[in-house]
């Protein structure tokens, strides 16, 4: 009986292999399905992508759909490729926006990238808060904003400066732009450019075209536009008080969830 057991034991031992690759095949095949419906939603959005590059494919949280990053634009597109669709997607039931907070975080981190090293920066001396704000020197309410910087400090906000001249690349506030980040002090040379200073033009290796098109691809059409953090957009001019007291309100929700 002993014999017969350890007998019976061996040939299970034998068989495991063979059974375990058996377990494992669809397990396998499903990566290989789900890469080879992304390469065709890459193929198919590659048709049609006039500027900028994939970022990601990932499976939606729908099946046969799935979510394309494009820089800080997403898309949904059938996973044969042939169809997509632009907008947002939410859960009906957990009336939850599924789309807006992946586009703020993709902002959020196209934004950082840029560093503040390629940015101006006024910054108090303990900063509670951060925006950063796509700015034009020539932009009337973009100069009554920095004519208050003092009080946006004041209360704990640091601004970032991004430059997105309106009036396009090549033009006057192009050049005062590339003016005031070619400077020595940036901080002086924005403050007194924004003040209606003519400032001697410089010219050195800049990022303002950069800075102009990230705008562009973030969907700023106007100044100032007013980055949170999280890649949420604020635009238009808004006083130091009410930033300050929407700042906090926003941080006071997130500590919440």
């Amino acid at each position: 009986m002993k014999r017969t057991y350890q007998a019976a034991l061996r040939r299970g031992l034998m068989l495991l292999p063979i059974a375990t690759l058996f377990t494992v095949g669809p397990v396998m095949g499903e990566p290989t399905k789900q890469n080879a419906e992304i390469q065709k939603v890459r193929e198919g959005v590659n048709k049609i992508l006039k500027r900028g590059k994939i970022s990601s494919v990932t499976p939606s949280k729908i099946n046969g759909l799935y979510e394309v990053m494009v820089g800080p634009q997403l898309y949904y597109v059938s996973a044969d490729g042939r169809y997509l669709l632009s907008g947002n997607m939410y859960d009906i039931e957990t009336r939850e926006d599924l789309t807006t907070p992946k586009v703020s975080h993709a902002k959020a981190e196209a934004i950082e990238a840029v560093g503040e090293a390629n940015m101006v920066v006024f910054a108090p001396e303990k900063t509670r808060h951060t925006v950063t704000i796509f700015t034009d020197i020539d932009c009337g309410y973009c100069q009554k904003l920095h004519s208050e910087i003092k009080d946006y400090n004041d209360l704990g906000i640091s601004v970032r400066y991004l430059m997105f001249p309106r009036a396009g690349i090549g033009s006057e506030s192009f050049d005062k732009a590339i003016t005031v980040l070619c400077s020595d002090d940036r901080n002086d040379a924005m403050t007194r450019s924004k003040a209606g200073e003519k400032l001697a033009k410089k010219v050195c290796d800049n990022p303002v075209e950069q800075h102009w098109a990230l705008g562009k691809s973030l969907g700023v059409n106007g100044t100032p536009a007013i980055f949170l953090k999280s890649g949420d957009l604020l635009p238009g001019y808004i006083p130091a008080q009410r930033l300050s007291a929407i700042l906090q309100e926003l941080e006071k929700n997130q500590s919440q969830k």
